[in-house]
């Protein structure tokens, strides 16, 4: 049995071709790269296995049956839920009073979380729930198995959690379509389940006692949102690195604040990483370290000095701090994330070797919350880093002789006093930064006492996801701007006659901006172009 989940390659004779497989061992350790994958690879089929530790999940589920047969008194099995703990359910009753709970659970509010967000909440669902605490049957699981096979994947509105106890209201979106109720993704639309469970032949599931609780407390769809976003934005790093390391190339900026050695005498690991990356992407950096080697033909001091700068601006000499300290929260938010979704999450436990039935917080999603909130800033910087960038790149006065705004002056003649290039593309910049900005406030700070005093305090965990996914969708579109800035800033300078000089790193990704996105001569509208080079940086 392999001690990790891995994408193995099963053939399917009757297409000729290979299609991967998620191999679920339930011992194994999920990973954001695995999710990553998932993703990616458009909802490769998932299979558990582990014969070994299916004797735990199905000892635990007999030992809670025997728990109610003999009418103990178990937290919303043979109780109520919440602060209706004290309500004594028959057990006769026990299995109807999940279907309760799913029902009155089903007042999630806004639109439908991204299909991608739905199916990455029912992977991870799956992943903690066969864990083998959960109390849940191997049944349930085969259902959820299922549904992943078929690309099910249940439509879950966005808004209705605090975050504790988990996930509840979103997560009965899962429990409910099990059962064949509500609206699902499948095959890119969202159907009632009902009509693509019989159009599949698929049973409706009847869950058992515990199990509508198994499934609803839980942190998965704060993580599965978490998770999609901070695999997102790795990519926003590396191609802002990209766009750094062409934006000094055009402007001929000096490569000593990317020197190695300026990053041994200060080793935070992210900065290194991001230093290096753009270093190695400039064309003879070694030869850059002193003044500038472009200089600009207005002079001071009654003409006996040229006018240089010895230091850039901020924006580009501080770009490996900016970036790097966004790398290391990253790199600690995956380490927290990775136990979160690897992790038992609902209440209560069984152990069924001890004989205990544990009531705890594990469904608090406060872990989630705190490297959302701290990844929130980190983001929204990185969109600032680059706005400031463009806002030098368009201004003739900062750029090295640019024409103004990216004018492609060569080319309008006198009708170039008529065109305005890229002013309105950073007006749009800049409002997208200030939004993102503004929604990079902490959220974990808002908890509210809800559910009659029970749920006292709240993590607001799946609002911090949220808000982390929406500052990096602004993020994105300026990451989208820049690049094609950058791709208009090479061809109005000299057609492209310097992006020929780009060493062999830099030149294929100066390329492939050129193949998405021709140069503005004449003014056009460029909101259908923003989205194209959105998808062509990040799908």
């Amino acid at each position: 049995m392999s001690n990790e989940l891995s994408f193995s390659e099963s053939k399917v004779e009757s297409e000729s071709k290979v299609v991967s497989t998620i191999d679920i061992d339930l011992i194994s350790q999920l990973t954001l790269e695995d999710i990553k994958k998932f993703i990616k690879e458009n909802y490769p089929k998932v299979q558990l296995n582990g014969e070994v530790h299916k004797s735990l999940i199905e000892n635990n589920r007999r030992y809670i049956d025997q728990r109610i047969s003999d009418r103990d008194d178990i937290y919303g099995v043979t109780t109520g839920f919440g602060n209706s703990a004290s309500n004594r359910i028959s057990p006769i009753m026990s299995q109807e009073l999940q279907k309760n709970l799913m029902a009155y659970h089903g007042c999630g509010v806004g639109e439908y979380l991204s299909e991608r967000d739905c199916a990455a909440t029912l992977l991870i669902r799956l992943n903690c729930n066969a864990r083998g605490y959960s109390g849940v049957s191997w049944e349930l699981l085969k259902q959820m198995e299922l549904f992943l096979q078929h690309n099910i994947f249940p439509a879950i509105p966005a808004k209705g959690s605090v975050g504790a106890s988990g996930d509840l209201t979103p997560l009965s979106y899962i429990g409910a379509a099990l059962n064949g109720q509500r609206n699902v993704y499948y095959q890119g639309v969202i159907r009632p389940t009902s009509e693509v469970l019989e159009e599949l032949n698929i049973a409706p599931y009847e869950l058992k006692a515990k199990e509508g609780l198994a499934i609803m407390n839980g942190t998965s769809v704060m993580s599965a949102i978490a998770a999609n976003t901070i695999n997102e934005i790795d990519t926003a790093i590396d191609t802002s690195c990209k766009l750094i390391a062409l934006f000094v190339e055009l402007i001929d900026g000096r490569a000593s604040p990317f020197h190695p050695k300026v990053h041994e005498l200060k080793p935070h690991q992210g900065q290194r990483y991001c230093a290096d990356l753009i270093y190695k992407r400039l064309s003879n950096p070694e030869q850059r370290l002193g003044r500038r080697q472009r200089t600009d033909d207005q002079v001071i001091e009654h003409g006996l000095k040229e006018k240089f700068r010895l230091q850039d601006s901020y924006s580009i000499r501080c770009s490996p701090q900016v970036l790097g300290s966004l790398v290391d929260t990253l790199n600690w938010a995956k380490s927290v994330l990775q136990v979160e979704i690897n992790s038992v999450n609902d209440n209560p436990l069984i152990d069924h070797e001890s004989d205990l039935i544990l009531n705890a917080g594990h469904f608090y999603g406060g872990h989630v919350a705190a490297i959302c909130d701290a990844l929130k800033p980190q983001v929204a910087n990185m969109g600032a880093l680059l706005e400031r960038e463009l806002g030098i790149l368009v201004d003739d006065r900062l750029n090295g002789g640019i024409p103004n705004n990216l004018v492609a002056v060569d080319d309008l003649g006198d009708k170039a006093w008529i065109n305005h290039g890229f002013k309105a593309m950073q007006i749009s910049a800049s409002a997208l930064v200030a939004e993102a900005l503004k929604q990079s406030g902490p959220m974990s700070v808002f908890s509210r006492t809800t559910e009659a005093l029970n749920q006292d305090i709240v993590s607001m965990g799946t609002i911090a996801a949220r808000d982390l996914q929406t500052i990096l969708s602004l993020v994105k579109s300026v990451i989208a701007i820049q690049a094609m800035a950058i791709r208009q800033a090479y061809y109005v300078l000299d057609k492209d006659q310097s992006a020929q000089k780009l060493n062999s790193l830099s030149r294929p990704f100066f390329d492939s901006l050129a193949a998405t996105f021709s140069p503005v001569i004449q003014d056009r509208a460029l909101d259908g172009e923003i989205e194209e080079m959105v998808a062509f940086l990040f799908d």
